[in-house]
């Protein structure tokens, strides 16, 4: 429960040209491996469901491959290889639509993730490009490479500089795989700036971005409390329309609306989803302040949605 309080996630080129599915090397007799790359690929999305599985077989392509070969994998990046019969029965639980380009996506980068250093200058050129669906998880893969210490000040520099040129789509992302670095003033000055470009725009936006600063740099988000009060008691979203979140709506025979995210109806309503997580959030940084422990008795106690009362008191068990 209490993951869900805090969930949800200048560029300078090398002067050795990235490697991209138009640069790399061709092959050749030498290098080509035993079995096809789209089998390879297969062999790492089939696992998709296991997070170990998947990761062990991410490692053990690599293991087979030349860097030069494992960069030409990206070429199915929106090609995908056919998808098993046998695996079908396993994506649809998942929906219908881009579940299995998305997920040889995923095993893409697990497999280039495990070339460290060597894969660095290719996912440059994948998270610094035009915008897709693979920009925000090629950045996804250099953030867990700086956390490993690899280039940590450099990958870091190099998203700072750009970041702010990014789609919503994969600013967001990019931001939540950003905040996992822990214990670098240059990635909460990052966050901080992005929450300043994104807030007054829409303050549920500045408040998600705040979300992921606080379990890292918890000191930082101290310095926007008035900010996650504010939404804590309603003000400045007012009659927000459920569709700014992304819901969906549905209407019955008798003309009633309900509202769903990702499949899941919302039970309350999304104003009070925004109110309860601001208080939350507010909650986890700082206990003292009365007007927010009201707010959090209250939500305990009144909130619609059973989830968001047990969040509550998990929240309240952990700070006590």
């Amino acid at each position: 429960m209490f993951k869900r309080i805090l969930k949800v996630l200048g560029f300078s080129p090398s002067s050795t040209p990235a490697e991209t599915p138009a640069t790399s090397t061709p092959f050749t007799p030498e290098n080509k491996p035993a079995k096809g790359l789209d089998e390879l690929l297969i062999e790492v999305a089939q696992e998709f469901e296991d997070s170990n599985k998947f990761k062990e077989a991410a490692q053990a392509v690599a293991n087979q491959l030349e860097f030069s070969s494992a960069i030409a994998l990206t070429q199915y990046f929106h090609q995908t290889p056919p998808e098993p019969e046998a695996l079908k029965s396993k994506t649809r639980k998942y929906g219908l639509l881009g579940i299995w380009i998305s997920i040889c996506q995923n095993a893409i980068f697990e497999i280039l993730y495990n070339y460290k250093a060597q894969a660095i200058p290719t996912l440059y050129s994948i998270g610094f490009g035009e915008y897709d669906w693979t920009q925000y998880k090629a950045i996804d893969v250099l953030c867990r490479l700086a956390n490993e210490g690899i280039e940590t000040e450099a990958i870091i520099k190099n998203i700072g500089g750009k970041i702010q040129d990014f789609r919503y789509e994969a600013a967001m992302p990019s931001l939540e795989s950003l905040a996992t670095i822990p214990d670098n003033n240059e990635v909460s000055k990052i966050i901080l700036k992005m929450f300043d470009e994104y807030a007054d725009g829409d303050p549920i936006d500045g408040l998600y971005i705040l979300r992921l600063l606080a379990f890292n740099y918890p000191i930082e988000a101290k310095t926007k409390l008035s900010f996650i009060k504010a939404i804590a008691k309603g003000e400045g979203i007012e009659n927000r329309s459920p569709f700014l979140d992304g819901a969906v709506v549905s209407v019955d025979k008798e003309g009633n609306e309900t509202y769903s995210m990702g499949g899941q109806e919302i039970e309350g309503t999304f104003e009070e989803t925004h109110k309860i997580t601001a208080a939350a959030l507010y909650f986890f940084l700082d206990q003292e302040d009365s007007e927010i422990n009201q707010l959090i008795d209250f939500w305990e106690r009144h909130a619609k949605e059973e989830g968001h009362r047990n969040m509550i008191v998990e929240l309240k068990k952990k700070n006590n």
